[in-house]
Parts: C-alpha cells; structure tokens; sequence
C-alpha cells in the first residue's frame, strides 16, 4: 500500500458556469481542473473554496473530502 501526500500544484482549469446535466446544473459555477499529483500523476477534479481569480498556473494545492451524497465522498483541492 502506498500512501499519496496530498499535495499538488494547478496545471489548467476552467470556470464552468453552465451545466443542465444532472447533478452539476445544482453546482455552477465550479471550477473543473487538471492538477499534478506530487506523486507524478496528474488528475481531473474541482477545486474548491478558492476565488476564481486567484487561481494560478502551479498553484500549491492539498487534497479535501466533499461528500457528495449519503454514500459517495469525492477528492477535490484547496489552496495549500
């Protein structure tokens, strides 16, 4: 078993503002994002509690848990 650190830096992202699917039409706007794992691999994911124009190429990130129902939790990312 290998433990993952958490941490990782913004490589893209965008500002969705429109989404009719469901579950994401409750969301908007969200930020949808690629970030590099320090670990090496790189994901796709949302990143959270941020301000939209505060969001930088590189930016440090760590991981945070979002239940998203009674069953499910997902992984998105916070500013370092």
């Amino acid at each position: 078993m290998y433990q993952a650190s958490g941490e990782a830096t913004l490589y893209t992202w965008s500002v969705i503002y429109r989404n009719d699917m469901p579950p994401f039409r409750d969301r908007v706007p969200y930020v949808a994002a690629i970030v590099d794992l320090a670990e090496g691999p790189r994901m796709m994911t949302n990143v959270v509690d941020c301000p939209f124009e505060e969001l930088q190429v590189g930016m440090p990130l760590t991981v945070a848990f979002q239940p998203i129902s009674d069953d499910f939790t997902i992984p998105v990312f916070v500013r370092a």
